[in-house]
């Protein structure tokens, strides 16, 4: 699988999810149909998580700004250089919660 990309949070939620399936699969060793959806789904997740590239998440782009320009200054790198040591496989900025 390509494309997947997920935040520290979502793999932490589908790792959970594995072990809640792990744990059902345990408990449910008479039922041989149960057992093998379980497995079934534990697989996807797996391969999921085997393949997803985890990206970091930032409050806003001015965190992201403020970020390579501490690194800028730091190694004296262009700014695309900063990003791609900061942020090879990209960002996630968090947006904003509005108030309904």
């Amino acid at each position: 699988m390509k494309g997947i990309y997920l935040t520290q949070e979502g793999k932490q939620e589908i790792e959970a999810k594995i072990a809640e399936l792990e744990k059902l699969e345990e408990d449910e060793f008479f039922d041989e149909h149960l057992i093998n959806d379980y497995l079934s789904q534990i697989r996807t997740y797996k391969e999921i998580l085997s393949s997803a590239i985890v990206l970091p998440v930032e409050e806003s782009f001015y965190t992201v700004e403020n970020k390579l320009k501490y690194h800028c200054g730091r190694t004296g790198c262009s700014k695309d250089g900063a990003t791609l040591r900061e942020y090879p496989n990209g960002v996630i900025i968090q947006p904003k919660k509005q108030n309904l």
